[in-house]
């Protein structure tokens, strides 16, 4: 009787509760998930063709579809080929100033904050606009443009403070210089605080007539602050920056580090609603964990884990509901034009667990796992058979499997969830 009990106690316990996929809830469209290339390193500026693979191609790699690139002070670019690459393979580029010339700040300096002169405000904007018209003759399309790079800190390398007042004042300056350089379908991002926090868009926001300008608010996700939802109104939501610090002083590859992130993005894109999520940079020249590889370029489990979303969840995609209680945290996507969908379950857990998904408004034949653990790096797995719109996978203890499909419609009967 002892042994029965225990095993009806382990099978609940280990068994995860069902999970409802919705597919006519939709909440935000993605915009697509990136990371950063600036840097001095040769590496990032010009990154090989592998390696641009294994960024960007949804085939090849991990397929980011968002590249964040540095403008120098002088309004150049060192990331160009690598801007090139990441075209390339469909990914959108966008831009965001570290700090604009010495000259036109407050402090006389590149470095330690200060503040843009308001005087400057005009040549400033043409020079932005400026570098979106050489990076066109390059060949790459800059999709959208950031104000500053975390305006609410000062920093002994580059860097340059706003008020949420300045930020209002300057773009209108920033967006008659696109119009008039004829980069005026550039959106125009605010403000990229170093925290999850937008008290220097509210300013703007508040005016229409600076608000209509705005494409995107974004704000980058470092520090202990909860992540909460924020009201962009016609303007997209970002999340553009976040890494980890070293642990005991040195790189973490490790899948306990990937699963951290992994609740992380889970809970921008399920919580904050966000329309993007990017890591901070591709690679790094440091011993430390800034980047989605090694210092030698070999990838960190969370390069494969953020892959879980940038290689299936495809820009234009929709987020779709998902009721689900117990541990396993749970998001799903859809693509409305062609029905592919994507179910990312995350088990941070030491145990495996059984768990049941309800496919609700759409059915499918069967679907594809790919797991990422302590063993496997985005590796897929044997198709699993869909019958009557259910079906249960074990999830590996310590893992993130991402689901993929094509839907079908689902009959009247799925649809008013009558049992059969």
């Amino acid at each position: 009787m002892f042994l029965v009990g225990l095993s009806v106690w382990l099978f609940i316990r280990y068994r995860g509760q069902p999970a409802n996929i919705n597919w006519t809830e939709l909440h935000q469209e993605i915009d697509g998930f990136g990371a950063s290339s600036a840097s001095d390193m040769p590496e990032l500026n010009a990154i090989t063709d592998v390696r641009a693979d294994m960024f960007f191609d949804p085939v090849k790699g991990i397929g980011l579809s968002l590249l964040r690139t540095q403008i120098q002070p002088d309004g150049s670019s060192l990331e160009i080929v690598t801007a090139q690459k990441a075209a390339a393979r469909g990914a959108k580029v966008w831009a965001a100033p570290w700090t604009p010339p010495a000259k036109y700040k407050t402090n006389g300096t590149l470095e330690n904050g200060g503040f843009l002169i308001s005087s400057d405000y005009p040549a400033w904007a043409d020079a932005l606009a400026g570098y979106i018209k050489m990076m066109q003759s390059n060949g790459v399309q800059i999709y959208a443009l950031s104000v500053q790079n975390e305006p609410d800190i000062s920093q002994p390398y580059v860097s340059c403070l706003y008020s949420a007042q300045n930020i209002h004042d300057f773009v209108p300056h920033l967006y008659s210089a696109l119009q008039s350089t004829g980069v005026g379908d550039t959106k125009i991002m605010i403000a990229e605080q170093y925290h999850w926090a937008f008290d220097l868009t509210e300013v703007a926001m508040a005016d229409p007539s600076v608000a209509q300008h705005v494409g995107i608010i974004a704000a980058h996700g470092y520090g202990n602050e909860r992540i909460l939802a924020h009201s962009s109104g016609d303007a997209h939501l970002w999340e553009t920056e976040d890494s980890g610090a070293p642990t005991d002083g040195k790189f973490d590859g490790s899948i306990q580090d990937g699963l951290k992130w992994a609740s992380k993005i889970h809970e921008f894109l399920t919580v904050a609603n966000v329309n993007a999520w990017h890591w901070w940079t591709l690679m790094t020249d440091e011993d430390d964990n800034g980047g989605l590889t090694d210092i030698h370029g070999s990838p960190a489990k969370r390069m494969f884990i953020l892959g879980h979303w940038s290689k299936f969840v495809r820009p234009g995609w929709q987020r779709i509901g998902v009721t689900v209680s117990g541990s396993v945290q749970i998001s799903a996507f859809k693509d409305p034009k062609n029905r592919s969908f994507a179910i990312v379950a995350l088990n941070t857990g030491r145990y495996s667990k059984a768990q049941t998904f309800s496919l609700q408004g759409f059915s499918t034949d069967s679907i594809i796992p790919w797991v990422t653990s302590a063993s496997s790096s985005l590796a897929p797995q044997v198709p699993v058979v869909v019958s009557g719109s259910t079906f249960t996978y074990r999830l590996s203890a310590f893992s993130v499997t991402t689901f993929t499909g094509t839907a079908r419609p689902a009959s009247v009967r799925q649809v008013l969830q009558i049992p059969n």
